[in-house]
């Protein structure tokens, strides 16, 4: 935690001897919201795997949390990208790459509209039953 409080001070150009949260209580709640969607992600992954460990039905979790994953990965890089204004698209913090990694990775690996339709078609068929 530390770490990151000291790298986003950077990021600022604000010196860590002298720094006052008061200066950055606008941010902090797109910072809680981040971090709850970072923390709701994370969860529906641990859940999706809990399940395939069981031998239990998983494919609707875990279509559910790469959806939802890469949907809050584009979504949080996106902010810091902001929050980091014009240094945010350089090369000399990681955000721009995590941003096109993010991107590129609803692409390849299974875009979103078939994690979706993975979900739709199996949502149906349980409510179906």
């Amino acid at each position: 935690m530390f770490q990151t409080k000291l790298f986003w001070l950077k990021a600022f150009g604000i010196d860590a001897y002298t720094y006052d949260s008061k200066h950055f209580k606008g941010i902090q709640h797109q910072v809680s919201s981040a971090a709850t969607e970072i923390e709701a992600a994370r969860l529906l992954v641990y859940n999706a795997a809990r399940l395939k460990e069981s031998n239990l039905p998983y494919i609707k979790q875990a279509a559910m949390a790469k959806w939802y994953s890469s949907v809050v990965a584009t979504n949080v890089t996106s902010k810091v990208v902001e929050w980091l204004g014009g240094v945010g698209f350089t090369k000399e913090f990681p955000a721009e790459k995590y941003y096109r990694d993010c991107k590129i990775g609803t692409i390849y690996e299974g875009t979103s509209n078939v994690q979706l339709n993975t979900i739709a078609k199996l949502v149906d068929a349980e409510y179906r039953s």
